[in-house]
């Protein structure tokens, strides 16, 4: 089966959101994010690999990115709709959130900060900064015989408060993270939040929606404040939003409270004995009870891994296998930098910026629900001796598409004599 044939219905749900020539230059640039090969995703290669540099001015598709009449939260509204459609998923969401790195230097990119490399593991990483682009990123988590895929679907930059330009609001990425959520038009009837211990915030989880339920699933640093459940107040006054304070260690050494959790993370099953009750958070996740996950760390039995959930009646083991889970969108991040051109614009403004990381994570998704949706790899055609069991991955996707459309590595590699007159003058 054709790989073009299967991706075609995909591009037409977005047919509404661009004009008839914007979406000519979309579905150029979606190919281009999908089968482009070890190559730089900027908007020069993505002309020459989609040849319409032979018919339309060079200028035409930068036109596009910076001034095209479309707009991302309405591409981003459609993949969602698409992926709720397809996965079912009308009664539960669970949505991964996470902020990544994209190194840039230039003295006129728009909202260039100084960040710390996670990547960089050599001593005193934690006092160097490099200069880049953050992106706070939501992705849709979603399971399947046991596996976690990450769906990503929108993401916003986040600018440093001191190089805010004159009229620019600054959010913090808490900020960013809500606002992600709350200009997205959800269908299900309860949304799951699986964010790490930096995005654990009162003000996420205070998130309403109207006839719709937010649960947050994150974890603890060892050392945080937990209290007990306040005990009603006899005597007059204001009664009490906590009570006693306790350490996990403490909490954890209350053998009566411990359970055995036969919990699935990893592909791998695992025994683990934990704490499991309902405390009362510091006032940085604000005034709500939550369940508690608590058992030590493998290397030292005296610190604590400390996981939580705002719904109280989620079980121990859901809650260690969504947190486990979350882990998708580090490998999503990973993908779309290396494969995905994620980070391979060149423009320099904050719109042209904005919806090249836009197009990128939709050819993704697209890619992750057509990977999902195909039953055998042997449905797509790549190469006659890679033949793969199971559904087939994104990597071989990309090289489905790449050998499809008839594209040759020495493409970008040989010179170009018709498309240069220096070269034509040479030869």
């Amino acid at each position: 089966m054709n790989a073009q044939a299967l991706m075609l219905p995909l591009l037409m749900v977005f047919v509404n959101c661009f004009t008839q020539p914007g979406f000519e230059h979309f579905q150029n640039f979606l190919t281009a994010h999908i089968a482009l090969l070890g190559l730089q995703h900027c908007v020069t290669e993505v002309m020459r690999f989609t040849g319409i540099h032979h018919r339309l001015h060079w200028t035409t598709p930068y036109v596009f990115l910076r001034q095209g009449r479309w707009s991302c939260r309405e591409v981003s509204q459609r993949l969602l709709e698409l992926l709720t459609a397809r996965l079912t998923l009308f009664e539960e969401i669970i949505l991964a959130l996470d902020d990544t790195l994209v190194k840039k230097s230039g003295k006129k990119f728009f909202g260039l900060g100084y960040y710390p490399d996670p990547t960089d593991k050599n001593p005193g990483a934690h006092k160097r900064r490099v200069l880049g682009h953050c992106w706070v990123v939501m992705a849709l988590l979603w399971e399947k015989a046991g596996r976690w895929f990450a769906f990503p679907i929108a993401a916003l930059l986040f600018v440093p408060e001191k190089i805010c330009p004159r009229g620019w609001k600054f959010l913090t990425k808490i900020e960013l993270a809500v606002l992600l959520i709350q200009r997205m038009r959800w269908a299900a009837k309860r949304l799951v939040l699986v964010v790490d211990n930096l995005y654990a915030k009162a003000q996420l989880i205070g998130i309403e929606f109207p006839e719709k339920k937010v649960v947050m699933v994150s974890r603890l640093r060892g050392n945080a404040a937990l209290f007990e459940l306040p005990k009603p107040r006899k005597g007059r006054g204001r009664p009490a939003k906590r009570g006693r304070k306790l350490s996990a260690r403490q909490l954890w050494l209350r053998r009566s409270k411990r359970r055995k959790l036969n919990v699935q993370i990893y592909g791998k099953t695992v025994t683990i004995e934990a704490f499991v009750g309902v405390v009362m958070p510091s006032r940085t996740l604000g005034d709500q009870p939550i369940l508690v996950v608590i058992f030590p760390q493998r290397r030292g039995k005296k610190k604590m891994n400390v996981f939580f959930s705002t719904d109280l009646e989620m079980t121990a083991e859901r809650v260690l296998e969504l947190y486990a889970a979350r882990f998708q969108i580090e490998e999503l991040f990973r993908e779309v930098k290396t494969a995905g051109g994620f980070g391979d614009y060149r423009q320099r403004s904050f719109q042209a910026i904005k919806r090249h990381a836009t197009l990128c994570l939709v050819a993704y998704s697209l890619l992750r629900l057509l990977s999902v949706s195909v039953v055998k790899a042997e449905q797509i055609a790549a190469e006659p001796w890679w033949s793969p069991k199971g559904p087939p991955s994104v990597t071989r996707l990309r090289r489905a598409f790449f050998k499809a459309l008839g594209i040759s590595f020495s493409l970008h590699s040989e010179p170009k004599p018709h498309e240069n007159l220096r070269l034509q003058e040479a030869a």
